[in-house]
């Protein structure tokens, strides 16, 4: 029975999440609401203000006109976080020790790369 309303919650909560027009950084990362919630992820302050896109990158700190260009330190395109997690080359050490981490952890949801 328990089990039965988890799953009403996640698909009515799916339902809502697909529909609404805000949070379109934190959609990046979390598409599926259940497999979300399987998830054990520390939340700190760090993976929040990335969440939600108000960190400390090129982009945000150009638009709330803190410096001067929204350009990534590696000299191409805007540094956006879906830019720093799958393009900039600054960070390919750090991205493929993530990856091989993530792909060695069971969270219930297929890894796409």
């Amino acid at each position: 029975m328990i089990s039965e309303i988890g799953n009403i919650n996640a698909e009515n909560w799916q339902k809502e999440w697909d529909q609404i027009t805000k949070g379109e950084i934190t959609k990046e990362y979390f598409q599926v609401v259940a497999g979300r919630l399987n998830m054990r992820i520390k939340i700190t302050h760090n993976f929040k203000s990335n969440e939600t896109g108000h960190c400390n990158r090129s982009s945000y700190l150009h638009r709330i006109k803190i410096i001067d260009s929204p350009k990534c330190p590696c000299g191409t395109n805007y540094q956006i976080i879906y830019r720093l997690l799958f393009e900039c080359e600054l960070l390919n050490k750090e991205r493929d020790s993530q990856i091989l981490t993530a792909l060695k952890t069971p969270i219930g949801i297929e890894v796409k790369i």
